[in-house]
């Protein structure tokens, strides 16, 4: 032997029952993440993050108005989505339920890593004629919103990830579609599991409006959504989801509903996503469904 001492390799820790899709490399950067919006949030909010922005990436935290809940994830600072949802549709019912049309969006944006600013609306809506009520149409209220990210990270495995999502419905809406100023509050868990499977619910509490014509459009008392995703692949997830007496966007009028969907990403900044929804207790409108992408800039 020699009077060197024999090397020890190094040992690195390994997570076992780590979803693939933890390991994916992080998103590359692309021309325009410097833009306009990120450059003022910097400078309203100057403390906290600095230096190279960080990439505009659809996949983190992903679009909330892909399925029923919210993640509890949020956007960093400065990074900004654009969700819109044309193909909102449900149908008739026979208890007097009108089928209806609207075009929701979302708009967010990063205030710090852990609080997101959200404008939310259902937006341009119509809602069909009864036996005893005219078909009606206008523009649904805007709803600001402020979600925060409290704990949990994305690689974290049964361990519940934890955000918080405080709104205010306004007024700002056409005349039919005013229901008064509603606040609500809403808890948002993320369960991240082996085999990239993660299941999400929201339960909540939201205002319910005045008794008045548009009044199927307002949210009950209380109400939760929930989803379980399976990552497909790296670009292509599906979904079970569903609702009791909330269903927040994309809209459907009915207490208690669950439906099928997939989201695909079709390049680091846009998704689309779709889904086909069923009534599960006959009340409300049968069955419905959206379509719609997101956007990160």
């Amino acid at each position: 032997m020699t009077g060197h001492a024999a090397e020890t390799p190094e040992i690195v820790p390994v997570a076992m029952f780590k979803a693939a899709e933890f390991e994916e490399p992080g998103p590359a950067a692309t021309p325009g993440d410097d833009n306009l919006v990120y450059r003022l949030v910097h400078h309203l909010i100057p403390e906290g993050r600095s230096g190279k922005p960080v990439p505009a990436d659809i996949s983190s935290p992903g679009p909330d108005t892909a399925n029923y809940p919210n993640s509890p994830f949020t956007l960093p600072k400065g990074r900004s989505y654009i969700e819109t949802v044309p193909g909102t549709f449900s149908l008739a019912g026979d208890d007097g339920t009108p089928g209806t049309w609207s075009w929701p969006f979302m708009m967010r944006t990063g205030l710090t890593d852990n609080a997101e600013l959200r404008i939310i609306s259902q937006g341009p809506t119509v809602v069909g004629a009864t036996a005893t009520d005219p078909e009606i149409d206008g523009f649904a209220p805007l709803v600001f919103d402020l979600k925060i990210h409290l704990w949990g990270e994305q690689d974290w495995l049964y361990w519940p990830v934890v955000g918080v999502e405080a709104f205010l419905l306004s007024g700002l809406a056409s005349r039919p579609f005013q229901i008064g100023t509603e606040p609500g509050m809403a808890l948002l868990v993320d369960h991240r599991l082996p085999g990239d499977w993660v299941i999400e619910w929201n339960v909540g509490c939201y205002g319910n409006g005045v008794q008045s014509l548009p009044d199927d459009l307002s949210l009950p008392d209380l109400g939760a959504q929930w989803a379980v995703q399976k990552q497909l692949t790296p670009k292509l997830a599906v979904f079970y989801q569903g609702f009791y007496n909330a269903a927040g966007i994309p809209y459907f009028p009915s207490d208690l509903v669950s439906g099928l969907g997939a989201q695909w990403n079709a390049t680091q900044r846009l998704a689309v996503y779709t889904s086909y929804n069923w009534s599960l207790d006959g009340i409300g409108s049968p069955s419905g469904g959206y379509s719609g992408f997101a956007y990160a800039y």
